[in-house]
């Protein structure tokens, strides 16, 4: 059987770490992120967009990816 980061290019940021776990780091990183912005907006009446969070979670995904991928390669 191959392994899974066989096929990943290395122009990828995500070059070592299959895809999957991109996936599951970013779905992570929303929850994390939409989560506590709802709760604000719900509980303290505040009017936060959610594409705050969301533009949080996306570059939160993009540094935690880097780190598990370097951390790969090491």
């Amino acid at each position: 059987m191959t392994d899974a980061t066989t096929g990943v290019p290395p122009w990828k940021f995500w070059h070592p770490l299959p895809f999957w776990q991109v996936i599951v780091i970013a779905f992570v990183m929303q929850i994390l992120c939409i989560i506590p912005l709802v709760a604000l907006n719900q509980l303290a009446g505040l009017a936060i967009p959610e594409w705050v969070a969301s533009g949080i979670a996306g570059a939160g995904m993009f540094v935690a990816v880097r780190f598990f991928a370097n951390r790969r390669l090491a």
